[in-house]
């Protein structure tokens, strides 16, 4: 068979119908962090039905007394091809204000499914099992072995991920399916937390000369760490506090985000959290240094300033510690997924960082651990105000796009003797 008549006896096994029904069903089903339970269960069956090896992972909290668990699929191929995997998380956002339809009903309208979870990440988790449903029926058969793997608790810094690596889950290559408007994220920024502590003798409305000079409030503290580190959602300069070299793909970026302060009422520490969105070429401990060289520069210049700095804030196991992901446009897996891009849609893929920018996700976690990843998937968070939002919803031509492309992918990566620039 040609590869070209490859493919598209897979692709005329994927169906519009197929999509929506399974994103829908999948929306329907609650699935807020660590309470991903039923939707577990619901992909458990789905997955065993369609003939794949199929476990069911516990996951256990990293710092509460919480469990939850996780599917994860095996599509076994005829053996000496790489493994790829499809990964993505069934934990939905937090339901913001202002949702002019059910979130949970799965409403398919206009071409429309609108819910929690539609583009983040269940409506391209759906897209990417018809994919592989769509081999299965096909008849074709690869070499390498697909894995499918709907995660849970995600928004909890990749928990469910992390889990899954650590019980031995590997792969040469990985799709992270996330909301990217279609485009191949081969360029994603990582992300550093810093907390920083600053202290002073707690101190009434009568005091003596002595204790007074002795206060600074640790508020008024963190005002001057603050002014030293920069606005929030600004590019940090080149030259200033931290050090980096500007990337092509991010040129707004290393940029830090003020998180949280608190101050109890008669605290004597008051605590400060920011993060920073960082480049290929900044690792934690050039984070570490650069902070820890503005805190001595600041306390050279204010002597009673009082600080201590936890990075990564949450400790050494942060889980929100992420490393930044760099892959050539020649890479397999770039080239493999730009090709079905362009296959699926008649139009060049648009690679890098494009509408990835400024997120990072499991993908991340998955090429630290040596797991070459690209994210890539349906939905926009560009349509909405703010994120996240009200009303959340992915078109049936975006999960159709990401279906073709998916599918394109895992033949091009792991089909019979085909290059992925030799299908067409």
């Amino acid at each position: 068979m040609e590869n070209k008549d490859l493919v598209e006896k897979v692709y005329s096994e994927i169906h519009d119908s197929e999509i929506v029904d399974l994103a829908r069903r999948m929306i329907a089903i609650p699935s807020p962090n660590f309470g991903e339970g039923e939707i577990a269960d619901f992909m458990f069956k789905k997955m065993e039905a369609l003939g794949m090896e199929t476990t069911m992972m516990e996951v256990e909290h990293p710092t509460e007394a919480k469990m939850t668990r996780q599917p994860i699929g095996r599509l076994r191929g005829t053996g000496g091809g790489p493994v790829l995997m499809f990964n993505g998380h069934m934990d939905v956002n937090v339901t913001m204000p202002g949702w002019t339809v059910d979130p949970n009903e799965g409403r398919f309208e206009d071409g429309w499914i609108w819910g929690l979870g539609a583009q983040d990440d269940k409506g391209g988790m759906a897209a990417a099992f018809v994919a592989i449903q769509a081999i299965v029926r096909s008849g074709v058969k690869l070499k390498g072995d697909l894995l499918y793997c709907p995660v849970a608790t995600h928004k909890l810094g990749g928990t469910g991920t992390r889990t899954m690596l650590k019980k031995g889950v590997t792969a040469d290559y990985c799709i992270n399916i996330e909301h990217a408007a279609n485009t191949v994220g081969s360029v994603i920024v990582g992300s550093v937390r810093v907390k920083i502590r600053t202290s002073s003798p707690g101190l009434f409305f009568r005091f003596t000369d002595e204790a007074r000079n002795a206060y600074w409030n640790p508020v008024e503290q963190q005002a001057v760490c603050m002014a030293a580190v920069g606005s929030s959602l600004e590019p940090v300069p080149e030259g200033g506090w931290l050090t980096f070299k500007r990337h092509p793909e991010l040129q707004d970026f290393p940029m830090i985000r003020y998180d949280a302060i608190h101050k109890d009422h008669y605290g004597r520490w008051c605590d400060l959290v920011f993060q920073i969105r960082t480049v290929p070429g900044m690792t934690l401990e050039s984070v570490r240094r650069d902070v820890e060289n503005l805190i001595k520069k600041l306390k050279k210049d204010h002597p009673t300033l009082d600080c201590e700095i936890t990075i990564p804030a949450n400790g050494p196991d942060d889980p929100f510690f992420m490393d930044p992901t760099e892959l050539p446009r020649s890479h397999p897996l770039v080239s493999a997924i730009a090709d079905g891009v362009e296959l699926a849609t008649g139009k060049p893929a648009n690679v890098g960082s494009v509408e990835r920018i400024g997120n990072f996700g499991d993908g991340n976690v998955l090429h630290a651990a040596g797991i070459p990843s690209v994210q890539f998937g349906p939905g926009n968070i560009k349509l909405y105000p703010e994120w996240p939002a009200p009303d959340e919803r992915v078109h049936i031509d975006e999960l159709l796009v990401t279906s073709r492309t998916c599918a394109y992918a895992a033949i091009a990566l792991c089909g019979p003797n085909i290059s992925s620039r030799g299908i067409r």
